[in-house]
């Protein structure tokens, strides 16, 4: 049989008997017809010629059609007509209605999409609002196109809450005509959105930012939590008057049909109505869907009314200039994102549309929020990322480093790249882009601030400095920009007042070499401390750090400004200009037996190294070559959180003397006091000579907080008060 040209009709009297047979196997075979491929009746064969050979067929007493008694069976042919097995779909067609297979494959996808694509089911609501948001975005804008009132712009949803068996979407958008509804909904992966997008030109740019689909998978998530879908659509003034109905139980096949009356149909815009399974009632419940609505579609920009109630009152400000934002809103805003109750004490609104369309809106708290989460406790990223008004991560731990968790707010962007479900990032590299831009931003502005009103941005940093502190420690491509953030007390300021690095510099003196610090519990015993002795005696200034965290702050910036950090303790500052000495200063022989006394007899021998120092003024000893503050308080966490052979080893590293040198100091009174008591005939003067020595160690223990447990000293301190009391 010579081939048949394209596109012919060809009589049934003219097929062969390969014909006959293939239609005879196309009718019976149910197994070929699902895996056949549906292509509108014009596919291309092995050639690459197209060909189309229709068979009528009354097969009324053989199937029960949902339409009138006049039906026909349209048999597609693709390929050798040989191929029957795999090359046949059927397509049953009534006057009122018609039955159709899905295009693309999509009896699997549509499987992949109803169980394998989701994480959570609750997101078919926001798959279907977000479409919702669309339809109506593209009916404004079509309105103002042609200039008239595009009406009602609405999303409603009304649940069932008597027995749950379905759950009603609508919305006043352009609808769809029959063709949309069967080029649309029949095809998975056909994104109408996607395709207006692509239609509009530049008079379309507002548009286009609003509009949120572009996979054209969201829909079929409605098969997640139903047996059966029916959505009704009318496309208004540019259909054909008539309403049509799209129902299918995802099966592989979908129903379209002219809207009966009881079906409710719209005058404009489209209605989907979710036939619930029996074991998903609970997703489409009032507070079910609520909570999924204010999870994920608070800031659509139409009205979102459930059961005729809006859910969707607080708008997404930050679509709005800084300007345009009123105190009360904003407020209202920061409340209801972070579920914090206090003020915040700045915001920030940051647009940018280079290197990427970025919208934000981010808050400052007043108050650490880790106060709440409990000893160790950490709290959660307060950033939403957002796409156009709808939520896709909640929270985001990817999106700005750890020490910004305090920080609150939603980030929008149009360009990061998502799976088809919309529930996670793609491209880690843009995702990572964004985050340093929202970082730097965010720390230039509290820069800004701290420049501006110092007065609040230091009560601010005194509550949450923590975290930039934390951020210099873990985040070295933000360090410098932090350092310029940090905040402390010093010698030169009054109690509770702060300054910052670059203040410090510009105070220092001409012959000041290094930026000066000490790690101290308090300002009290800061300024107790022999170790600044040297330091306030040549005028230099001396940060305060009270916090644990500080230490390793200053260890890890090094330096600031192109000055070195250093601590007081570890400068080995001499006091200057030394004035005449007092007529009772030890001679250089004495001062080297004092010094070998204090060691070997006094203290047993433990120490390093006993000497006399440069660096003290008002003090009679301190000690040198001991470990950080810092490094004492984490020694005596590991100390609580061991076991009893640890806590021993730690607790004998804590006694080990064996690296400390004790300075003492030759102008004091105490020390040569010692000195002369020490070789006294009195055997009780020589005994207190000995306790007076130990003791004048231990305090220098303690000023350098390398003193685990005072209590060691009540003994010693009871036998010197015994002994220098009278008798």
């Amino acid at each position: 049989m010579a081939s048949a040209p394209a596109n012919v009709i060809i009589p049934r009297s003219t097929l062969d008997a390969r014909m006959r047979r293939a239609f005879a196997l196309a009718r019976v075979s149910r197994d070929a017809l699902r895996r056949a491929h549906a292509i509108g009746g014009v596919v291309n064969d092995v050639a690459g010629v197209e060909r189309r050979a229709r068979v009528g067929e009354d097969v009324s007493r053989r199937r029960t059609m949902t339409a009138r008694a006049s039906s026909r069976v349209d048999v597609v042919m693709r390929g050798d007509v040989r191929g029957v097995g795999k090359m046949f779909c059927v397509r049953t067609r009534a006057y009122g209605s018609e039955t159709m297979r899905f295009q693309a494959e999509t009896r699997r996808l549509l499987d992949i999409v109803t169980n394998s694509l989701y994480a959570d089911k609750e997101v078919f609501a926001r798959e279907l609002v977000s479409n919702a948001s669309d339809a109506l975005e593209r009916a404004r804008h079509e309105a103002l196109e042609r200039g008239v009132d595009p009406g009602r712009l609405e999303i409603r949803i009304t649940t069932d809450d008597a027995d749950g068996k379905t759950l009603v979407i609508e919305d006043d958008g352009r609808g769809m005509t029959r063709e949309e509804l069967v080029e649309n909904l029949g095809t998975i992966a056909k994104s109408g959105s996607k395709a207006f997008l692509e239609g509009l030109e530049g008079a379309g740019a507002d548009a286009a930012s609003n509009i949120i689909g572009k996979f054209g998978v969201g829909f079929y998530a409605s098969f997640m939590v139903s047996d059966k879908v029916e959505v009704i659509s009318n496309a208004g003034e540019r259909g054909d008057g008539k309403a049509w109905k799209w129902s299918s139980t995802g099966d592989g096949t979908f129903t379209i049909e002219e809207a009966s009356e009881s079906d409710g149909a719209p005058s404009r815009g489209t209605k989907i109505i979710l036939h619930v399974k029996e074991d998903e009632k609970h997703l489409v419940s009032k507070w079910g869907i609520e909570t999924v609505l204010k999870k994920y579609s608070s800031f659509v920009g139409f009205p979102l009314l459930l059961n005729g109630h809006r859910t969707n009152d607080v708008g997404a400000l930050w679509l709005k200039d800084e300007k345009d934002l009123t105190d009360e809103e904003s407020i209202a805003f920061y409340r209801f994102i972070s579920g914090a109750g206090d003020m915040p004490t700045f915001r920030m609104a940051f647009k940018a549309d280079a290197p990427m369309t970025i919208r934000s809106l981010v808050y400052f708290p007043a108050e650490n929020p880790e106060r709440l989460a409990g000893f160790g406790g950490q709290a959660n990223s307060g950033v939403s990322l957002y796409a156009r008004r709808v939520l896709i991560q909640d929270k985001t731990e990817r999106l700005l480093p750890p020490f910004l968790r305090f920080v609150r707010g939603v980030v929008d962007c149009e360009d990061i790249p998502l799976n088809i479900s919309r529930e996670s990032l793609q491209d880690s590299m843009l995702v990572m882009r964004l985050g340093q831009i929202i970082t730097k931003r965010i720390l230039k502005f509290l820069d800004e601030k701290a420049k501006k009103d110092a007065k609040a941005y230091n009560k601010w940093f005194a509550n949450l400095g923590f975290f930039l502190k934390e951020g210099v420690c873990s985040e070295y491509a933000y360090k410098q920009e932090l350092a310029e953030l940090l905040r402390y007390e010093s010698s030169s300021t009054e109690a509770g007042e702060l300054t910052s690095f670059r203040e410090y510099a510009e105070r220092m003196a001409p012959s000041q070499e290094n930026v000066y610090y000490i790690v101290a519990p308090s300002r009290q015993q800061a300024e107790a401390s022999p170790y600044l002795e040297a330091a306030k005696s040549r005028g230099y200034e001396v940060l305060f750090l009270y916090a644990h965290i500080d230490e390793f702050v200053m260890q890890h910036l090094m330096s600031v400004a192109g000055k070195k950090l250093l601590s007081v303790e570890a400068a080995n500052l001499d006091v200057g200009d030394s004035k005449s000495e007092d007529a009772g200063t030890m001679d250089e022989t004495a001062k080297s037996e004092l010094c070998k006394w204090f060691g070997d007899e006094a203290l047993g021998g433990r120490l390093k190294e006993v000497k006399m120092s440069s660096r003290l003024v008002s003090s009679p000893a301190l000690i040198s070559g001991h470990e950080p503050e810092a490094m004492r308080r984490y020694r005596m966490v590991q100390t609580m959180a061991s076991d009893a052979a640890a806590s021993k080893k730690l607790a004998e590293m804590s006694n080990d003397f064996s690296m400390l040198t004790l300075e003492l100091n030759p102008k004091h009174e105490m020390i040569r006091r010692i000195n002369a008591a020490r070789v006294s005939a009195d055997e009780d003067t020589r005994r207190l000579a000995a306790l007076v020595a130990e003791q004048i160690f231990d305090n220098a223990r303690v000023a350098a907080g390398s003193l685990d447990d005072p209590r060691a000293m009540l003994g010693r301190l009871n036998e010197i008060l015994e002994k220098t009391l009278p008798k």
